[in-house]
């Protein structure tokens, strides 16, 4: 009976999860990726002040008067607001809450208003530097509920402090493993080769349907793999035995020469998986795919003649934007 339980948990979280992944990857399919990704950014940062603040609200139960001066600078008008509210309205939402609200509905209104906000939330919260922040705040609060500092960090000397949190603390043990890859590189080292992997991605995603028709590709595609990927086309003209349809695991070829041959350092190292992680929830890369299926669609009875250059269309995925989702 416990498993039976047990195993109907599981199934409604991975509903839930699926249900939300959805409704973000709707919602960003609206909004240029270049927008999700400054209001993710923004949101991140908000959420550190607000994990800071919220510590230090639930530590003492009440805004104390050198943290009001503060908020008055970050956030005008949120304790008029705070004055304003009746006794009902008071005890209904808790303080701390009232402040993540007050940020939302003032910093990220048109957010909101353009329908970016659910999906950029979706991509922060799994972003290493939210999640080293919301357990920064949940040690700190613990901590501090059984004695209080002497005196509390400041903003900066908290967020130096969640640098060092581990961001997998409140992971399961699954997503634990897949996140240890990452603490084994710098975080800067990771995020330049995090950008370099979604280039060649899309360099991939771009010659797709040329390689997998099946016959030889046009010059264009030829051109640049050589140039990008000296020394591939020639590894699977000698070594791939292709049928009269051609191959749907070009693409796959590709991407594992690519890490064979561009990233052999993060796969030595150990922290190639982290890389792979960082870019799944990146707005650009899932943006990147998206445009590539548009592409297949409606290239599936002909190539494009001429074949777009990589930066053209690299810059038409950039700008790719569904209008209409059914």
């Amino acid at each position: 009976m416990k498993k039976s339980k047990r195993e109907s948990v599981r199934d409604s979280t991975a509903r839930l999860q699926r249900a939300a992944r959805e409704r973000a990857d709707e919602e960003a399919r609206r909004i240029a990726w270049q927008r999700l990704f400054e209001v993710r950014n923004q949101y991140i940062d908000w959420q550190e002040f607000n994990f800071w603040a919220r510590s230090i609200l639930e530590v003492e139960g009440r805004i104390i008067d050198w943290l009001a001066e503060i908020l008055q600078n970050r956030c005008p008008g949120f304790l008029e607001t705070e004055k304003a509210l009746t006794t009902k309205a008071v005890k209904t939402r808790p303080l701390p809450l009232r402040l993540e609200d007050w940020i939302e509905d003032h910093v990220f209104g048109l957010a909101k208003q353009e329908g970016s906000f659910f999906a950029s939330t979706y991509y922060a919260v799994r972003d290493p530097r939210y999640q080293r922040a919301e357990v920064c705040w949940s040690e700190c609060t613990e901590k501090w509920k059984k004695a209080k500092p002497a005196q509390y960090p400041s903003f900066e000397e908290w967020k130096g402090i969640a640098a060092q949190c581990d961001e997998t603390a409140h992971l399961t043990a699954r997503e634990r493993k897949a996140r240890a890859s990452a603490k084994l590189v710098h975080p800067e080292r990771l995020t330049e080769a995090a950008t370099r992997y979604m280039d060649y991605e899309a360099l991939a995603y771009w010659a797709r349907q040329a390689l997998e028709r099946g016959s030889e590709p046009p010059a264009e595609v030829v051109r640049e793999l050589e140039r990008r990927c000296p020394g591939y086309l020639d590894t699977q003209r000698t070594t791939r035995v292709k049928g009269p349809g051609g191959s749907g695991q070009d693409w796959e070829r590709l991407m594992l020469w690519i890490a064979d041959h561009h990233f052999r350092d993060a796969q030595t190292e150990g922290w190639f998986d982290a890389i792979l992680i960082q870019v799944r929830n990146h707005p650009r890369a899932i943006r990147t795919m998206e445009y590539a299926d548009h592409c297949d669609e409606i290239w599936i009875s002909a190539l494009p003649s001429p074949y777009p250059s990589f930066e053209d269309w690299r810059r038409d995925a950039d700008s790719y934007v569904e209008l209409t989702v059914t």
